[in-house]
């Protein structure tokens, strides 16, 4: 019996032990199995490369739209995500560089923030900070394009809200405000996926895609100028209103700019004015009064005719050249800009007389500002002049009849009423509550460029040409003849004995006290550079007009050519040589046809041209006929309050210069990448 129980015992035991083993052997199995799995799926979930990359330290908002998609064919897992494509463009704009997405456009208002997926930067920097606990002076994770779009929905926020307050402090004659649909230059984008697949290796944070032409735009709307650009070695560095913007070459991908925040940003009245015609003056063009455009947000290259006074350049000293040699400046004139030893400035450099004189008015009606990007290889430093004392000197000037000693024409007298309203908008300008700003100001100074365009649009061009041509040549004559070299003669025909001595050249300005300067310039002016422009200019119009070609430089017989019409050519050739002495007048009962706008470039219509040179030109008016020289002053005086006017309703940052000629780069898309 005991033996028995035993075997039964003992056989009970094996069989307990065996369980043991086996379910212990099946536990260990079961482990390996779930860490075989785990360890396969692991391998499949690194597969994902770059998901750690794009969080929501890297990406803000953004990386909500991570996501890895599984590749059944390379059993893998592929990360894809989306970045903006940002663009710059009209705000009315519907069509962008990806087809058939939506264009979101950078507002600073709550419902663009959600669009574009980004805050404003303030508080984009409170998220930044309380995600990491990096020192914030070293902190490098956030994309820079992450910044560059808080920044920009910051500035249209700000700038916004100064304009409004402007408005309160300062309310326009017109209550119409200006809305931001109006602006025809505003920052856009649209998302675009993309798998970190395509990323180059040296990559390790997703970028945004941009244009070269557009970063340059966004740059100067951002107040960032350049102070390297170098295309042969692909390095870039632009700094100002507290940024610091770099671009280097990327293998196997492009040029990738990268924006860091080096101090405290500002957009008020630095703001930049939102037109289409920035682009242009990022890259040294400028449009005039005269560019005629079926879509003016479209860019256009200047043609190759030198008549085409639709565009200047003064991007470099080379392009400032040749646009004198578009106005039909004389190669000494134009040399002056390519000699390293000539000087270029009086109160303030030339360029930007020529720029005020022909520039498109570019500020818009009830708007507050009034900043450019600077199109020359100038500074724009107002240390040195008053343009308010120019205007108002101009205003005397023109009223004094000891200067203006020759018959007046409509548009001289319509001047000095337009001068004098000018002068006392000026003085109320200082009585407001934002003086030098004022929207009253700023409109009125609007409506005189409006009136001088009207003039200048419908006056002669070639006449203008002339009148234009001879006042740089002029001008810069006297810039760099040094003083004594003329007996100055004009300069003492001066009424009152007891009156100083007036400026004969440029340079004495130099040595004039502050307070006296606008004042020796102007009657420098219009007693030296007034007198012999509107001489000057007549005289080569009228020549012009009665040859096909250039004048003999010994001779101011026209050189005609022999195989046309001998009668009426000679006939114009005496007409043309009794012009050089004194024309007559004809009765007051027949007045000469006036001779229309672009008449005189047409060569087949010799006898308008004859009957305008034989009249000795000019208007007829309460029964007198006016000379032509006093047409050619009053395109002159146009053309100088035009300029002043421009200069006070536009401005220029003290530290931004053309430094860099970047002609080529307007209009470009040659992508360009933003960390």
């Amino acid at each position: 019996m005991d033996n028995s129980n035993s075997t039964q015992n003992g056989g009970r035991g094996n069989d307990d032990d065996e369980s043991i083993v086996n379910w212990a052997a099946l536990v260990i199995s079961l482990v390996a199995l779930v860490g075989t799995f785990a360890q396969v799926f692991q391998q499949y979930i690194a597969s994902a490369a770059g998901y750690s990359n794009c969080g929501e330290s890297v990406m803000g908002k953004w990386h909500e739209h991570k996501k890895r998609k599984f590749r059944p064919t390379e059993l893998r897992f592929e990360v894809r995500f989306q970045t903006p494509v940002i663009f710059v463009c009209a705000a009315t704009n519907k069509r962008g560089p990806i087809k058939d997405q939506p264009i979101h456009f950078v507002t600073g208002k709550p419902d663009s923030l959600r669009d574009t997926r980004a805050m404003l930067a303030t508080d984009e920097e409170k998220q930044r900070q309380s995600l990491q606990d990096t020192v914030h002076t070293a902190d490098n994770e956030r994309a820079s394009w992450v910044v560059l779009l808080s920044h920009l929905q910051t500035m249209e926020k700000e700038s916004s809200e100064w304009q409004q307050e402007h408005y309160g402090l300062n309310p326009p004659d017109n209550p119409h405000h200006v809305t931001f649909e109006q602006h025809t230059l505003a920052v856009a984008l649209q998302a675009k996926e993309r798998s970190w697949d395509t990323m180059p290796a040296g990559v390790k944070k997703p970028y945004a895609t941009t244009t070269i032409c557009h970063l340059l735009e966004i740059a100067a709307m951002m107040g960032i100028y350049w102070k390297e650009f170098d295309r042969s070695r692909d390095r870039y560095r632009g700094e100002g209103n507290g940024y610091l913007l770099t671009g280097v070459n990327v293998p196997d991908l492009g040029v990738m700019f990268t924006l860091q925040v080096t101090g405290k940003s500002k957009f008020r009245e630095n703001r930049v004015i939102p037109v289409d015609e920035v682009k242009e003056l990022c890259c040294g063009f400028v449009s005039t009064l005269f560019r005629e455009s079926k879509d003016p947000r479209r860019i256009e290259f200047p043609n190759e005719d030198t008549n085409d006074m639709g565009f200047l350049q003064l991007g470099s000293m080379d392009e400032i050249a040749e646009t004198m040699v578009q106005i039909q400046c004389n190669t000494d004139t134009a040399n002056y800009f390519r000699s390293n030893g000539t000087k270029h400035r009086h109160l303030f450099p030339v360029p930007f007389e020529l720029l005020g004189m022909l520039g498109k008015t570019l500020h818009i009606r009830n708007s507050a500002f009034r900043m450019l990007p600077n199109p020359t290889p100038y500074h724009w430093d107002k240390n040195f002049f008053n343009l308010r004392r120019l205007v108002k000197e101009y205003s005397r000037k023109i009223s004094d009849t000891d200067i203006i000693d020759f018959p007046r024409n409509q548009q001289i007298q319509e001047l000095v009423e337009i001068s004098g309203e000018l002068v006392r908008a000026l003085s109320k300008d200082k009585k407001s509550k934002t003086p030098g700003n004022s929207l009253s100001l700023l409109n009125k100074l609007h409506d005189v460029l409006d009136q001088c365009d009207t003039f200048l649009k419908n006056t002669d061009r070639d006449l203008l040409r002339m009148v234009l041509r001879e006042h740089i040549q002029e001008v810069m004559r006297l810039i760099n003849e040094r003083s004594g070299t003329e007996s100055g003669s004009d300069a003492k025909s001066m009424h009152g004995s007891a009156r100083h001595r007036t400026a004969e050249h440029f340079d004495e300005l130099t040595a004039a006290r502050p307070e006296q300067r606008q004042e020796a310039f102007m009657e420098l002016y219009f007693l030296k550079v007034l007198r012999h422009v509107k001489t000057e200019a007549v005289l080569s119009y009228k020549r012009r007009n009665t040859t096909q070609y250039a004048p003999s430089v010994r001779s101011t017989q026209p050189s005609l050519d022999n195989d046309s019409d001998s009668d009426a050519e000679a006939t114009l050739a005496s007409a043309a040589a009794r012009s050089t002495t004194t024309p007559p007048r004809p009765a007051a009962s027949s007045p000469p046809p006036r001779l229309h706008k672009h008449e005189s470039s047409h060569s087949g219509d010799r006898l308008q041209v004859l009957i305008q040179v034989s009249g000795g030109g000019g208007q007829y008016q309460d029964g007198q006929t006016i000379p032509m020289e006093s047409d050619a002053a009053a395109i002159w005086c146009t053309l100088v309050l035009r300029m002043l006017c421009w200069l006070l309703l536009h401005d220029f940052n003290k530290k931004d210069v053309q430094e860099f000629p970047k002609s080529e780069l307007l209009g470009s898309r040659l992508p360009v990448y933003i960390a």
